[in-house]
């Protein structure tokens, strides 16, 4: 054996017949020889090479203070690191009538996700496509957190459910700004009540869908199983059904995962003693558990439990998880097929970095990071989190309110040249404080990334980027954000909400969603300077709740407008002159002069006789501009025109927004 002193690299070779020395046949023996090294007074940077290209485990990999300075990679090329369960023995069966493939599943016959050729599976859905509807709750009060353990349910649409009974089935409804899942617990076919695990978060007496009540479906009903991609597992019998999503998928072919654990990788210290250090590249991290019952309360505490966080699934854990902890990182990694967050970055961490990296196929959301509030021990603070050139796509695929970065309780951090897209909710979220109480948010850098298609028509109250609280110094800058759709209400581009202020909001380019493209709550001291706003469902911009105090100073814009006014205001803004606007070029076609407050036709003088509106310029929008073809490029362009030169607009860069090559 070498001495610990000339000992630069660990293998891990699962075979045991490594020609390198020391070597180890798992991950969780070479990390205890390195705290070993380091008892002994080992002080060298070290590296642990890992051989083999997949490595399984049953439980996640923990690394706390006593090792540091080391970094985990691949011996050649890239490792993954699973947390599931290879299914093998798949033969051409039929379920339910329809030709699919079986297998069985053995002691993991417990889960409900199921990952095949590196997707997921769906659980199988009723009604396949729509929803049924409910009038009738336990609580029938509309306030906002008054939930219910029980509803009415649509007798036709339980009966096929009941027939195969009800034991693993999930009743889901989307509303307000949430979706809420919870196990049916009981459900009575003469009455039709419904009764669930899990109380709802929300009222189901509020924010109705189209048909006037509570929209709802059931997941993971035997009956209903029929579509591509779908599985169902039979508990009893211990087998899984699985329709192929192509002709190219064969039963002798598919690569298929049960997720076995939660989480894959814990780095954890302690206040005073963080872990440090400790960097991962070029590992694929996935298959991961998605089951999740929530506290219903923001901060998280212990408690009944509920069929919903009450907003962007925030109490949930990561696969991968940082709590005190000090310069650690995940490099050129990915993490796919999860059950639920990716990352997550809890109390007492500063200078985690996730750099070049992508987080696909979520059961939630890609980052969240939170520490400690404003009043709390300083240990307990997290800040300076930096998250650049990271790919977040196709998450929200079983908590459609999670968010693609969620900043809670921080500060300092740099989210940068992201690309974030296909999720349900919002794009990046930044804030933890509702109105203008302390806060630790502050100096928060959203900068140069590329957000779009969020929404999807099923949750409501929502932005590609949401601010929330006091935040001086947070610049938001340089993002391309486009097609954000909402449910009823509230799809939105920028978002500052209750109590956002002292943000900068500058150089971004953002068009196409249902609501408006700018949307403040309320705030105060926000500066919306040098931005692109173009095509909006309703107003393009507008401002919420009055208040005695300057809202936000908005100038030198481009707003391009297809018909829809410029501003949606209430007359106390206009009575108290609560928003500042000045030097902005309004694009319409052929120069017509806009309807510019919601509800009135006044025009540009009534604007500017409420002390509203100064040096705005109207001119023609080129014709090759539609909301149906309309790129950032597209728009960029026109802060390069003379018309914006003479109103101080400087030219927008499109190249910056995204992924660096």
């Amino acid at each position: 054996m070498l001495a610990y002193s000339k000992i630069t690299s660990v293998y891990v070779d699962k075979s045991g017949a490594s020609c390198y020395s020391p070597s180890f046949t798992n991950i969780k023996g070479a990390l205890e020889y390195v705290v070993k090294l380091r008892s002994e007074g080992a002080m060298q940077p070290l590296s642990i090479r890992l051989c083999d290209v997949e490595y399984d485990i049953d439980e996640p990999i923990h690394i706390n203070a006593d090792m540091f300075d080391v970094t985990i990679e691949p011996l050649h090329g890239r490792t993954l690191i699973s947390g599931g369960r290879r299914i093998r023995g798949f033969v051409r069966d039929t379920f339910n009538g329809v030709e699919c493939f079986s297998a069985p599943v053995g002691e993991t016959a417990d889960f409900t996700d199921f990952y095949v050729d590196g997707r997921r599976a769906s659980l199988t859905r009723w009604p396949e496509t729509g929803f049924f509807t409910a009038h009738e709750f336990e609580e029938m009060n509309s306030a906002l957190f008054a939930g219910s353990r029980w509803f009415i349910a649509d007798k036709d649409g339980a009966a096929p459910v009941a027939s195969s009974g009800f034991e693993g089935v999930i009743c889901s409804f989307c509303h307000f700004w949430i979706d809420e899942h919870s196990p049916v617990e009981s459900y009575d076919a003469e009455t039709g009540r419904l009764v669930l695990k899990y109380r709802s978060c929300f009222t189901m007496n509020g924010e109705f869908g189209s048909s006037g009540g509570l929209d709802y479906y059931f997941e993971n009903v035997a009956n209903a199983f029929g579509r591509k991609n779908e599985f169902y597992l039979d508990r009893k019998a211990k087998r899984v059904y699985y329709i192929p999503r192509d002709v190219s998928q064969t039963p002798d072919s598919i690569v298929a995962y049960a997720p076995v654990t939660q989480k894959l990788l814990v780095i954890e210290g302690a206040p005073g003693n963080k872990a440090r250090g400790v960097r991962f590249r070029n590992i694929d991290f996935a298959y991961t558990r998605g089951e999740y019952a929530a506290t219903g309360k923001t901060s998280g505490e212990s408690g009944e439990r509920y069929a919903s966080d009450p907003q962007a699934v925030c109490n949930a854990h990561g696969a991968i998880e940082f709590a005190y902890a000090h310069y650690c990182s995940l490099e050129s990694c990915s993490i796919r097929c999860f059950g639920v967050h990716a990352v997550n970055i809890k109390h007492g961490c500063d200078k985690i970095r996730v750099l070049r990296s992508e987080m696909t196929d979520g059961g939630a959301g890609g980052v969240k990071i939170n520490g400690a509030a404003s009043a709390a021990d300083t240990a307990n603070l997290t800040h300076n989190v930096t998250v650049e050139d990271c790919l977040i796509a196709e998450c929200g695929r079983r908590y459609m309110a999670a968010c693609g970065i969620l900043i809670m309780h921080s500060f300092e951090n740099r989210i940068a040249h992201n690309e974030i897209r296909d999720l349900f909710y919002t794009g990046i979220s930044v804030g933890w404080v509702w109105g203008y109480g302390d806060s630790v948010s502050r100096d928060n850098a959203i900068v140069c990334n590329y957000i779009h298609n969020l929404g999807k028509g099923a949750l409501s109250d929502m932005g590609g980027v949401y601010l929330l609280g006091k935040q001086p110094g947070t610049h938001v800058a340089h993002n391309v954000i486009h097609d954000v759709k909402s449910r009823t209400y509230g799809g939105w581009a920028l978002y500052t909400d209750e109590g956002s202020s002292y943000i900068t909001l500058e150089n971004n380019i953002c068009y196409n969603t249902s609501d408006n493209v700018y949307h403040q709550h309320y705030g105060s001291f926000n500066t919306v300077r040098n931005n692109v706003f173009a095509f909006a469902g309703e107003a393009d911009l507008r401002v919420s709740r009055p208040e005695d105090h300057l809202s936000i100073s908005f100038e030198r814009n481009i707003i391009l407008t297809d018909g829809e006014p410029i501003w949606r205001l209430e007359k106390a803004h206009l009575d108290n002159s609560t928003v500042g606007s000045r030097d902005n070029l309004i694009m319409t076609r052929g120069a017509k002069d806009p309807v510019w407050l919601r509800g009135s036709d006044g025009g540009i003088g009534y604007m500017r006789a409420h002390g509203m509106e100064e040096g705005d310029l109207v001119a023609a929008m080129p014709n090759d501009i539609t909301p149906d073809n309309v790129t950032a490029d597209k728009l960029a362009a026109l802060t390069n025109t003379a018309y914006a030169s003479a109103l101080g607009i400087t030219p927008i860069d499109t190249r910056k927004a995204g992924i660096r090559k």
